[in-house]
């Protein structure tokens, strides 16, 4: 069950486990790419089982990586030191986040 907040006619839905719009939305791509821990990734989908705008945002956003695979499906794929550099990079940024 989801609680709702209206500022300014604007709706925001609040699930049980506390995850609002905003959180959902920010969360989302993380989410698409099961980037999340186990119960952040429950909290965004419980918002997302429960608030139909944000639904809506996630299937837009699904359709956009969709898109983008295939338009790079045919390019050949980077070079392993490249990726392995970037991959690199991302694990930096995300321990540095936490």
């Amino acid at each position: 069950m989801q609680e709702q907040e209206s500022y300014d006619e604007t709706v925001v839905q609040i699930s049980t486990s506390g995850c609002d719009c905003e959180e959902a939305v920010a969360e989302l791509w993380a989410y698409l790419d099961s980037e999340l821990e186990p119960i952040e990734a429950a909290r965004v989908k419980e918002h997302l089982d429960g608030c139909r705008d944000c639904l809506e945002e996630h299937d837009v956003e699904v359709v956009v990586k969709k898109l983008v695979r295939r338009c790079w499906s045919d390019e050949e794929a980077a070079p392993a030191e490249l990726r392995a550099r970037i991959h690199a990079t991302l694990t930096t940024i995300q321990v540095r986040e936490v």
